[in-house]
């Protein structure tokens, strides 16, 4: 019977991973894959000064998507710990500042793009025989701002709330419109570059009634109320990290650009431009590793479910070793296929860019490690650490090993500069937190505590209801012997394992987990086949207890007497 209810890797933690995974990674993908299919649309329509407007206007897209990052990123870590608490009150309240946080950025964007976008357009660097082009797409990109801050902010949350498919078409029909409307605008009808900025804004307002209806929808758990108070830094510190990425990003790709045209002039721009590309949608697909981590993460923190986490980041990094190891596997053998997959037909380039783009291909396992990590420790608000990896591998140490290999190796320095970085910033990441981890010894970082594991115990099943019976049984009388677990605890538990039968059919298998914290005297039980239809008021929880869905399973929580 053992057998039958312990697992070696938990079956509803690989469901909800697998379930948020490819989502995640084809929402990040969309995104980074419809953002140049813009560009090469605005490109066939217009000329080289009007695709050129583009380029000027990135800066505004890196202040709003900043913005957008700092306040969904951070509210939804915020939301996912409290809400693993059971507190949906307090879950709620997260939800609704960094919404209220996200309208204040809105109103700024709006007031800036009315009164001072002939101001921000000099700024940025426009010329005045591109002057009013500029003027005209950043005037309405700034208007348009709380179409994208808000587009953003839902598809975090909506995807944190245990809807990841929901954010994934929000999204793809976020760029479908766009693509299309550029198409109409700026091909059919002419509008030039205000079309191109229309249907960004439009496709992204599509997005968003997309989203909206998961708010009237019976899986959803957020309930805005106006409220406002010291919960708003702890948003803003939880998304600095990811804030910073783009800060980051933006100053190294200037850097980069003056670097290799002094190394290499035109041809270094052009080498660089097919690795930066890659590296866009290479980090797409690290970050939806990342991303799909961080709801799992956080809720399980909130429960101090740390065997949980566990099994979380074990998930992530097989899934690292799997898509990243065969991604370079891929770019080692065929190299040449990037640079002629974006535009490099000259020989020569094609050669030079293979070339950078296998010696870019051995960072990426590392890279996405240290991107996990850094979501890992964002997750757990150990948001310091976080800004200090990223820092180190996204700036500081990543600059310093491009200089110094670049002036030593030239340009293929300049590449082998993206896994030197990140494996020294790995290097110094681990050693930062294990020092924290002796400094602060109630901080369980490296969940290496094994008081704290072998106090859990989990009993997980996935049956149909004649055969539910055994795995009760079972349960009941691990409970009965534990010193640690209430009466009121075990009869809660054996009431809501009976609720949970009546729920159960012989047509289809269910997953029911049952988790038991000695340490903390606390019961968790996890489905995924009642709708959270149960009524708990014959149990008598007290205030402690909860019953909410969570990662799209429903799951009663009971804690103390």
């Amino acid at each position: 019977m053992k057998e039958t209810f312990f697992y070696k890797h938990n079956p509803i933690v690989k469901k909800v991973f697998l379930t948020m995974l490819a989502p995640t990674i084809l929402m990040n993908l969309t995104t980074a894959i419809g953002s140049m299919a813009d560009t090469v649309i605005i490109g066939q329509y217009l000329d080289d000064l009007s695709l050129s407007v583009v380029t000027f206007a990135l800066p505004v897209f890196m202040a709003i998507n900043i913005l957008a990052a700092l306040f969904s990123v951070g509210g939804c870590i915020a939301m996912s710990i409290d809400s693993g608490k059971g507190m949906k009150n307090d879950a709620n309240r997260d939800f609704s500042i960094s919404l209220e946080l996200m309208a204040i950025a809105s109103v700024m964007f709006v007031l800036a793009g009315v009164f001072f976008s002939h101001t921000i357009t000099g700024l940025l660097g426009a010329e005045k025989d591109v002057f009013d082009l500029v003027e005209t797409y950043v005037r309405i990109i700034l208007i348009g701002g709380p179409v994208f801050i808000f587009n953003i902010g839902l598809a975090f949350f909506v995807r944190n709330d245990g809807r990841p498919t929901l954010s994934m078409i929000g999204m793809f029909s976020s760029i479908i419109s766009d693509i299309i409307l550029n198409f109409v605008f700026v091909g059919v009808m002419g509008m030039g570059v205000s079309g191109a900025a229309y249907s960004t804004v439009i496709g992204n307002l599509v997005s968003i009634l997309i989203l909206m209806t998961h708010f009237i929808s019976r899986k959803n758990t957020l309930k805005f109320r106006f409220a406002f108070d010291s919960t708003a830094i702890r948003i803003i510190k939880n998304g600095g990290s990811s804030a910073l990425n783009f800060v980051y990003q933006f100053i190294t790709i200037l850097i980069m650009n003056h670097l290799l045209a002094s190394l290499a002039g035109t041809s270094g721009i052009v080498i660089y431009t097919v690795v930066f590309n890659l590296t866009t949608v290479s980090l797409s697909v690290f970050e939806g590793i990342s991303q799909t981590i961080q709801p799992m993460v956080s809720t399980y923190y909130g429960e101090n479910s740390f065997k949980n986490i566990k099994e979380t980041l074990y998930l992530a990094f097989i899934t690292i070793l799997l898509i990243c190891g065969t991604v370079t596997v891929l770019m080692e053998l065929f190299p040449q296929v990037v640079p002629v997959v974006f535009g490099v037909d000259d020989p020569g380039l094609v050669r030079q860019s293979a070339q950078a783009v296998r010696i870019y291909s051995t960072s990426m396992i590392v890279t996405t490690v240290n991107v996990v990590i850094g979501y890992y420790l964002q997750s757990i608000e150990q948001s310091l650490l976080s800004a200090i990896l990223i820092s180190l591998r996204s700036f500081v140490v990543f600059l310093i090993a491009t200089f110094t290999l670049g002036y030593l190796f030239k340009m293929n320095g300049i590449w082998s500069a993206y896994i030197v970085s990140e494996t020294l910033s790995l290097v110094i990441g681990v050693i930062l937190i294990k020092a924290k981890q002796r400094r602060l010894e109630n901080v369980n970082i490296l969940l290496l505590d094994k008081e704290i594991c072998t106090a859990v115990e989990t009993y997980t099943c996935n049956v149909k209801k004649d055969s539910f019976a055994d795995f009760k049984e079972y349960v009941v009388s691990k409970l009965k012997n534990s010193e640690s677990i209430s009466d009121h605890s075990l009869k809660a538990t054996l009431l809501h394992l009976c609720e949970i039968e009546k729920n159960l059919t012989n047509k289809n298998s269910s997953y029911i987990e049952v988790e038991v914290n000695n340490k903390d005297n606390k019961v968790i039980v996890r489905d995924n086949c009642s709708n959270g239809k149960i009524n708990i008021e014959g149990y008598n929880l007290n205030e402690s207890s909860s019953y909410s869905p969570a990662l799209g399973f429903n799951r009663l929580c009971l804690e103390g007497d």
